[in-house]
């Protein structure tokens, strides 16, 4: 089921790096663009249309005169009238959505020159703007209602303005008959609006029915946050989906034995760290660290656990929950000064090492160099049935260290997975503790952001030497990594005196959503030049060496009540979404076509 979650979530990847593409140009970008449209693609147009060169610069006046000037006055006019008063509507972005008009007018032309110069009966450019109204008004309308939160009237003018002004400008300027031009404005109008209401209400109706509340209304949260940064509105919205659960938590507090202050401490959970930017519990592993290191001077770790999207936490409070569970607890517990040595398993896929202190055996699990995404949350259940008795908690870690592309785990993987855990544990526990040595670092690379895929929680190493052995755990905060950096970066430990290491990431998906590529994020490696990662985490590496001194550690670990999206909920809104995604853009193309293809009628 994990898996499906999962695919589910990244086949909506395409839609918001569409909607990416669109709302995010610079303002420059604007502006140059905006310039090359209306004057190089409009006089194009022109000069196919009559098959003079010399239509070229009528063509250039025309796109300036009738495009740029109306689009510019009408977006920059109705902003400081009423749009400032919209979160998602800034001047740039009011800038933006003109361009975006202008695009759909510059097609239309385009093609409205080629269908002149074959058809004897299109008359350029009058007929082009009559098309041009019946596909522009509904893609704006569209856009405008579900995205807008003003008012009735001031949404229908910001729909409306800038076509009229275009429709005004060829007749007043251009003598484009003004009886065809005001009929095609008529009618263009009537049935777009009638469309975007339509569409709009469909999808209303059945958002409604299956996540109880208005969709269009938690679109807007969901851009609000995804465009501004706000989550506390798109949060409220995923707390009425939520259900409230119970996630598994095991924390390791590693303090010095000498003075008693802390160097550490590693948090495993079964909470997923989603679903993307600031919302839910994307941000805890950076929030958790960052608390770590004011409250106790030390260096905090949130490897990834073994968990599905539908343990995402759905807000602040909840992240706020499960770390004041954490600290309240790391107070009242005892401390040993032994555990076991690092013990690793190997089979033909999957590479699992397990660690046990005061009972709680500590378990990473990868099949790097072969494709891992989320270990489905069953894994854990499975494992801690068949170890039971012999430990008396289990820290399961899904490293999550290998990625090139999309992917699901196979039943092989997770069997392979297993194995090696199951394994690397019957060492384990056959193992006498002794006493142990930690050292740890954090480092923040500098110029280093989530458009690289890196998380602002940096590189964490925890390295500890036990019985001759020096193990790095090595914690990147990132979004899984590509093939090959987790050997690259074991070989930089060896090389500066670890006897072996493993390598992890957060999985945060603070880097979700910020970039458009392939997967919605970019892998650790990916777009970071691995030179300067692998020195930065040679350097961390070093520093976690350099402080190794007597510890002793402190294990909490149990159950904690939150509110998570949940599986039957996951899927309900998941399912909306996905199919309310595919309705759109099966909808929107042929319906625009059919209203252009009535509209030619009409001419013709």
């Amino acid at each position: 089921m994990a898996q499906s979650f999962s695919q589910r979530i990244k086949g909506t990847t395409p839609y918001y790096n569409m909607i990416r593409r669109v709302v995010f140009p610079s303002t420059i970008s604007i502006v140059v663009l905006l310039l090359v449209l209306t004057t190089i693609g409009v006089g194009s147009s022109f000069a196919i249309a009559n098959n003079a060169a010399q239509s070229f610069i009528e063509g250039i006046l025309w796109g300036l005169l009738v495009l740029a000037v109306p689009s510019f006055a009408s977006s920059s006019a109705l902003y400081f009238a009423f749009m400032k008063e919209d979160p998602l509507f800034y001047f740039r972005r009011c800038q933006a959505f003109s361009l975006f008009t202008i695009t759909i007018w510059v097609t239309v032309l385009f093609v409205g020159s080629i269908s002149a110069s074959v058809l004897t009966g299109f008359v350029f450019p009058d007929f082009a703007i009559v098309v041009g109204l019946f596909i522009v008004v509904p893609v704006r309308a569209l856009a405008v209602f579900s995205m807008s939160r003003v008012n009735f009237i001031k949404r229908t003018l910001f729909t409306l303005v800038e076509p009229v002004l275009t429709s005004m400008s060829v007749v007043l300027i251009f003598q484009v008959s003004a009886a065809l031009t005001m009929m095609g404005l008529t009618l263009a109008s009537l049935v777009g609006l009638i469309f975007a209401f339509s569409l709009i209400s469909v999808i209303e109706m059945h958002g409604r029915r299956i996540i109880g509340f208005s969709p269009i209304r938690m679109f807007r949260a969901f851009l609000t946050n995804w465009l501004e940064g706000e989550n506390q509105e798109l949060e409220s919205y995923l707390n009425e989906l939520g259900v409230e659960t119970e996630i598994d938590l095991t924390t390791l507090a590693f303090r010095s034995k000498q003075n008693k202050k802390m160097k550490a401490l590693m948090l495993v959970s079964n909470y997923h760290p989603g679903p993307f930017l600031n919302v839910g519990s994307s941000a805890l592993p950076f929030v958790f660290q960052s608390l770590v290191s004011r409250k106790f001077n030390a260096v905090g770790f949130v490897p990834h656990g073994v968990s599905g999207h539908e343990l995402n936490l759905v807000s602040q409070e909840q992240n706020v929950r499960l770390i004041r569970w954490v600290i309240s607890n790391i107070e009242n517990a005892r401390y040993l000064e032994t555990a076991t040595p690092v013990a690793r398993s190997r089979n033909e896929i999957a590479t699992a090492t397990s660690q046990v202190f005061d009972g709680c055996a500590l378990v990473t699990m990868t099949t790097s160099p072969y494709d891992m995404e989320d270990v489905p949350s069953e894994v854990a259940s499975r494992l801690a049935g068949l170890i039971h008795g012999r430990f008396t908690h289990l820290a399961l870690v899904d490293a999550h260290n290998c990625l090139t592309g999309p992917t699901t785990m196979s039943s092989q993987k997770i069997g392979a997975l297993e194995e090696a855990a199951l394994s690397a544990l019957q060492v384990s526990s056959e193992e006498n503790a002794i006493s142990f040595r930690v050292g740890a670092s954090h480092r923040v690379p500098v110029g280093f952001t989530l458009k690289d895929g890196l998380g602002p929680a940096g590189i964490s190493v925890l390295g500890i030497e036990i019985g001759g052995q020096r193990f790095a755990y090595v914690n990147v905060d990132g979004n899984n990594m590509v093939r090959g950096l987790r050997e690259e970066i074991l070989e930089v430990a060896r090389r500066i005196g670890y006897s072996d290491g493993e390598v992890m990431t957060t999985d945060t998906h603070m880097v979700n959503g910020v970039v458009s590529a392939r997967l919605g994020y970019h892998t650790i490696g990916e777009v970071v030049p691995k030179g300067v990662l692998l020195e930065e985490i040679a350097a961390a590496c070093q520093e976690a060496l350099s402080s190794l001194e007597r510890c002793e550690v402190g294990v909490v670990s149990g159950q904690v009540p939150v509110t998570t999206l949940g599986s039957k909920s996951l899927r309900r809104l998941m399912s909306f979404v996905h199919r309310i995604s595919t309705l759109t853009a099966m909808a929107l193309f042929p319906v625009v076509i059919v209203i252009a293809a009535f509209s030619l009628l009409l001419l013709m």
